[in-house]
Formats: structure tokens, C-alpha cells, sequence
């Protein structure tokens, strides 16, 4: 297994810049996706490590060895892709061994009649089989060893793909979008064993996703790419919490965080739609509040936020409530236990508050500035709102 470092790479095509001096350290045995939008430079990015791709600048170091001059087959990676590139005439005991077949066995052994008579061949085959059978074993599909690829699943399919990928036994294993053709129910399934595996083995996964949820689940760092650049690196909870980005904010949970549109006074206040917040700007001026639909509490008074509810979606164990709030362009969402259903109805007016700590500021540029709250409690003047919302 092995660490991997990024130095500032930079990728162009023609005048297009993909990637922007990108530079990321990847510790050994650390499961790190690299998620944004379609084209951000996250697949660009991960072909580079893999030697698929090569940079315009910047260096790429493996185990604390630099491989920017080696071909892809000389750089100890397994790579796992969208599409499951299985060879449709082989079982799945044969696909699992295709790379220790071509690593192991010279060419004259692998002719289908002679090469399994020609001295040495018997022994290694066998070791083979075994090696073979224990990633089968460990991704649970023994039992399918010997069908074909056309008699399997979609989540079988995948896990051949991983079992070849694994008895390779790389020094770090690479995967881009390896869910993205299953269905739901699937995909969920799989990014647990895909974790899993990641913490049996102990290796080093670099995952690539569009999927957020996929990242938050499986991930112990997540990158966020956007246009070329890295954004911020951290751990799930860290960047739902604690954002550095208002695109990280918004593009980082599910249902996406509530953005407010707010003004910042001389002395610090904190206005949304002319009215004082009880909050205050502790450093840049704040000009966008950023609230966590699970952060809102309905409240009596106080309110930072007070909106006509449009629409109520029942998930079972939670309520989604969408309120239409004045002075904020976008629907507000408010996340409710169960508990509410028959207590919130379509037209009703709430009124909702966060705790300081649970909420977010964004300056002028986008980037994370600190809110906390006013010395003292502002008069409430969002009764005069709720007459016209």
C-alpha cells in the first residue's frame, strides 16, 4: 500500500484548463473520493495517476516515488471503471485471473492445450485457482466462478470487476463512478461493500463520484473539484459542517442546504430583507447565510426566517417542508421528524430559527466568514413579514 501526492498539476487542452494546480496528499490506506459536477477534472485528474492521461505540469508521487515517467502498467494501480469490461466468453473465475494469468504465466503457458503441460504451468494455474477463490470468497460470489458475465447481475458484474482488480494485490486501487449503471437500491448495497472491502484491506482507495451521497457514506476525506479546482479537502462531517465554500455548501448534502441573501451593516448586523437577525458578521461583511434544513427549529419568536409552508413531502421517518420565505429567492426547506405529520399543513405560516453555531456566512467572494450572535436580543419585527408572506 502506499501514500500519493498530487503537486500542482495542471492539465490543458489547447486553451482549455482542465485541471488548476491541483495539489492533494493521499495518506496510506485512506479511502479519499475526489467528487464535483460533470466536468470538474476529477476523472481527468484520477487518469493522470493512473498514467492513462499526462499532465502539463505538476508531479505525482507514489510511495514517495515519482511516476510521472512511467507508463501505466509499470505503476502498480488497479483500476475499476463504469464499465465493468468483463470478457464476455470467459467465466468469472477466468476474468478475476486475467491479470495474474498475463503476470504469471509466460506466453508459451497460456495456449490453451500445450501451455498447461509445459513445466511450472500445473503449480502456477493452481496457485492461481486459490488466489482467485479467495477474493471470490471475500466479495461473496464463489458460487459464481463459473458462469459467464451475460448470466450475471449488474452488482455481480461489479464485484467480478473488483475481484480482478483486488487479486492484483496493487498498491492502491483506483475507482471512477464504478456504481453509476446500477439502480438505486443496488448502489447502496455496494458502496457498503466497497467500504467494507476498503477497511479489510487496509489499501489505499482513491474513488471518483458525481454522487455526494456516495462520497459523505464511504469516504474517511472527500476532495471537492469544481472548474479545474480543488475546493476543499476534508472529512464528511467537516464539510457539511463547516463548508470553506459556498459552492462546497451547496453542492454537499441532500436536501442541499438553504442559501439566504443578507445585507451587513456598519456595525456588524446582519440584515435579511431589511430586518435585523439577531446575528452578527464576526470578521468580513456576510452576504449570504447558509442553514442546514435539519439546523431550523419552528419557534414562537425570534425567528430568523418566516415563510407560508408551499408543500410537505412525507418520507416516513421525516418531513420535508418547503416554505416560501420573504426575502429569499429559493423555496426554504425545513427537515421535521415524523412526529410533526398533521401538526404542518400547506398554507401554514412558521416561523424558524438556528442556533448561531449551526449557521453559515459567506462573503462577498463566496468563501466561509464567521457569524455569531448579537450582544443582545433585536427587537422582533417579522410580525410586519408575516402579514404579507
Amino acid at each position: 500500500m502506499a501514500t500519493i501526492q498530487f503537486r500542482d498539476i495542471r492539465k490543458s487542452f489547447g486553451d482549455t484548463d482542465v485541471l488548476k494546480g491541483v495539489g492533494l496528499d493521499i495518506a496510506d490506506g485512506e479511502f479519499l473520493s475526489l467528487v464535483g459536477p460533470s466536468g470538474c477534472g476529477k476523472s481527468t485528474l484520477l487518469r493522470i495517476l493512473a498514467g492513462l492521461e499526462s499532465q502539463t505540469s505538476g508531479s505525482v508521487t507514489i510511495g514517495g516515488t515519482p511516476v510521472d515517467g512511467l507508463h501505466a502498467a509499470d505503476r502498480d494501480l488497479a483500476m475499476v471503471f463504469q464499465s465493468y469490461a468483463l470478457y464476455p466468453h470467459l467465466s468469472v473465475a477466468e476474468n478475476i485471473a486475467v491479470p495474474l494469468t498475463m503476470r504469471r504465466l509466460s506466453s508459451a503457458q497460456r495456449l490453451p492445450l500445450v501451455g498447461r503441460v509445459l513445466p511450472g504451468s500445473r503449480t502456477t494455474r493452481a496457485a492461481i485457482g486459490t488466489t482467485v477463490r479467495e477474493a471470490a470468497e471475500m466479495l461473496d460470489i464463489a458460487h459464481l466462478l463459473d458462469r459467464k458475465p451475460g448470466q450475471l447481475s449488474g452488482g455481480q458484474r461489479q464485484r467480478v470487476a473488483l475481484g480482478r482488480a483486488l487479486v492484483r494485490d496493487p498498491s492502491a486501487f483506483l475507482l471512477d463512478e464504478p456504481l453509476s449503471n446500477l439502480d438505486a437500491k443496488m448502489r447502496v448495497h455496494m458502496r457498503a461493500e466497497i467500504a467494507q472491502l476498503n477497511r479489510r484491506l487496509g489499501a489505499t482507495f482513491v474513488y471518483v463520484t458525481h454522487d455526494q451521497a456516495e462520497a459523505m457514506t464511504m469516504s474517511d476525506r472527500i476532495a471537492v473539484m469544481m472548474e479545474g479546482e480543488l475546493l476543499q479537502v476534508g472529512t464528511p462531517d467537516a464539510l457539511y459542517d463547516h463548508p470553506q465554500d459556498l459552492r462546497v455548501a451547496q453542492f454537499i448534502g441532500s436536501p442541499a442546504i438553504n442559501i439566504l441573501p443578507v445585507d451587513t451593516d456598519a456595525s456588524g448586523t446582519i440584515h435579511l430583507c431589511d430586518m435585523a437577525t439577531g446575528l452578527r458578521a464576526n470578521g468580513p461583511a456576510i452576504e449570504h447565510l447558509g442553514v442546514r434544513p435539519e439546523a431550523f427549529v419552528p419557534c414562537e419568536e425570534g425567528e430568523l426566517v418566516v415563510g407560508r409552508v408551499r408543500l410537505i413531502e412525507n418520507l416516513g421517518s421525516d418531513l420535508f417542508v418547503h416554505l416560501d420565505a420573504a426575502g429569499v429567492p429559493m423555496p426554504v426547506t425545513v427537515r421535521l421528524p415524523s412526529s410533526a405529520r398533521g401538526h404542518v399543513k400547506v398554507r401554514d405560516v412558521m416561523r424558524l430559527t438556528a442556533a448561531p453555531e449551526r449557521i453559515c456566512g459567506f462573503d462577498s467572494a463566496g468563501k466561509a466568514a464567521p457569524v455569531g450572535a448579537q450582544n443582545k436580543v433585536h427587537d422582533n419585527v417579522h410580525d410586519k413579514v408575516a402579514r404579507h408572506v
